[in-house]
């Protein structure tokens, strides 16, 4: 059985829980406790010496970084369910596919991480917020992009949902949490309306 090393109220960690359910992938999870310290143990740093989650544990693989394991998961259990639709589906194989999900992953890690992702690592966690001043105008820049995307399609890279969907969920979803104003972005909401209907979808922890 897959092992998830996470924390329930990360959004990186809440990435992977939510594709590990729309694929319906049997997982047991471990808490790490970040106020805690424990990403420092040594007993975690053995399994990531970066010393973040989440960390997924498969029949001795180990894996970091939340968007290579979404990547992973799509590519080995992405048939397990009847809405992964085919082991293709959630990761295509056929390279444009492929590179247009990976050039909208880049975007969750990086337009949505220095945005609303950040945002709310202001307020709720601050000393992990790696751009506090540009939290705002960050925002701004990744919405409008994923609003013209989604203005004419219903999901993200491709015409069915892909992990690209999953990476961008997170941040999007949350962004209130950080003070971002989605009222402004009505395609970015239907298109949240739209994850949450997914079969499988789960919430955030706590």
């Amino acid at each position: 059985m897959l092992t998830l090393h996470d924390s329930p109220r990360s959004l990186n960690c809440y990435k992977v829980r939510l594709l590990l359910a729309l694929l319906g992938v049997a997982h047991r999870r471990v808490f790490v406790d970040l106020r805690k310290g424990d990403h420092r143990a040594p007993a975690f740093l053995a399994l990531n010496p970066f010393g973040q989650i989440p960390v997924l544990v498969a029949d001795g693989l180990v894996l970091r970084d939340s968007q290579a394991i979404l990547v992973w998961l799509a590519r080995t259990h992405g048939g397990t369910a009847a809405s992964a639709g085919g082991d293709d589906r959630w990761m295509p194989r056929a390279p444009d596919d492929e590179a247009v999900v990976n050039a909208w992953l880049a975007a969750a890690a990086f337009e949505l991480r220095l945005g609303p992702y950040d945002a709310r690592l202001k307020k709720l966690a601050p000393a992990l917020c790696v751009n506090a001043a540009a939290v705002v105008e960050n925002s701004a820049r990744a919405l409008a992009l994923y609003e013209q995307r989604l203005r004419d399609r219903d999901w993200v890279a491709l015409a069915h949902p892909t992990v690209a969907d999953v990476a961008a969920f997170p941040a999007l979803a949350h962004a209130g949490e950080g003070d971002i104003d989605l009222a402004p972005y009505p395609a970015i909401r239907a298109w949240l309306d739209r994850m949450r209907k997914l079969p499988g979808w789960v919430a955030l922890d706590g």
